[in-house]
């Protein structure tokens, strides 16, 4: 049930912070941060990509399409078919690609009641949350295309910037024999042949699977180094080249539905992001809000208002440079 002058969403398991809302098991014991803190996962995009200046309006990156080459100068086997040859002629080639950067938002309301006595550092945590809200919103947007508060596709952005778009597929529900580092090694020739591969990003959930794969084991099928197994590292190692691992990858976050991709590599040298200005926070007592259906003064009713919102651009210079490995089955 909403509480009085509460804005959407206002349901029991998803609502704007109230005393009300505290369950009585909680409030007003005292309990460890440790257990009211999740662990909050920072944004793959700001890991991998390389960061470059953004403005509000659009913001031209130029892209090189050929680079020169040389040649050999003469024919033959001897100095007298070389010297004072013709040099032969070379070329180059440019190309750009443009971007306007999106602004991406989200305002919580709670009561001054809330504020003012903060139980177990809930209203205290709140600004953390809503920065964790922002990284998850960059991963999103960057990977797949969509916004975490309704999981719909974002307006107004190019699908060839979208990493998840790539046409370099390896299905590993139908390629070799279900080995997965068979499967890397073909998802990374289908890169590396005409592009500089430098990573992977990889759902923190399929770290298992890499993990028992690609452990070095004994004869008899035992680990031969136990202790080098580590769940808890950020970043890791495919193939030699360096993995990141975050939720983003497959795209379940906020309201947006799990893909089939559980692996994204390539050179991420051509994913390129910037903010056109920094992440702000605003905290208001004085502001009307409107959640569609209702209109509420902030000051009328007691609350207070805080806004978190980055206006963020991001390019992917060339799709082709990535790969996605897929596992629709799930196995």
């Amino acid at each position: 049930m909403a509480m009085i002058n509460e804005l959407q969403p206002n349901t029991t398991n998803n609502h704007q912070g109230r005393l009300a809302y505290v369950p009585d098991d909680l409030f007003p014991k005292t309990i460890t941060s440790d257990l009211l803190t999740k662990a909050q996962e920072q944004s793959l995009v700001l890991r991998l990509g390389q960061q470059i200046p953004v403005s509000f309006g659009e913001t031209v990156i130029p892209v090189q399409t050929k680079r020169p080459e040389v040649g050999q100068v003469g024919t033959g086997k001897t100095n007298a078919l070389r010297e004072g040859g013709t040099k032969p002629l070379t070329g180059v080639a440019w190309d750009s690609k443009s971007m306007q950067p999106i602004k991406l938002a989200g305002i919580i309301t709670v009561s001054e009641e809330f504020a003012r006595t903060n139980p177990q550092g809930f209203y205290s945590k709140l600004q953390s949350d809503l920065a964790f809200a922002i990284g998850r919103g960059l991963d999103l947007a960057v990977f797949h295309g969509k916004q975490p508060l309704t999981g719909g596709a974002l307006a107004g952005i190019d699908a060839s910037d979208v990493l998840n778009n790539t046409t370099n597929v390896v299905n590993t529900d139908t390629i070799n024999n279900n080995n997965l580092y068979d499967e890397l090694i073909t998802a990374y020739d289908m890169v590396a042949a005409d592009h500089d591969f430098t990573g992977w990003a990889a759902d923190t959930r399929y770290r298992s699977r890499l993990i028992r794969e690609g452990a070095e084991r004994d004869v008899n099928g035992n680990l031969v180094n136990p202790a080098g197994i580590n769940f808890t590292s950020q970043v890791g190692n495919i193939l030699g080249f360096p993995v990141q691992y975050g939720k983003g990858v497959v795209g379940d976050l906020g309201a947006a539905t799990a893909t089939s991709t559980k692996i994204i590599g390539g050179d991420f040298s051509q994913l390129m992001w910037g903010f056109a200005d920094n992440i702000r926070y605003k905290v208001s007592d004085q502001a009307t809000l409107t959640d569609g259906t209702n209109t509420i003064s902030m000051w009328q009713t007691n609350q207070v208002a805080i806004l978190v919102e980055v206006t963020f651009g991001w390019i992917v210079a060339d799709l082709d440079a990535f790969v996605k490995i897929t596992n629709p089955s799930g196995s």
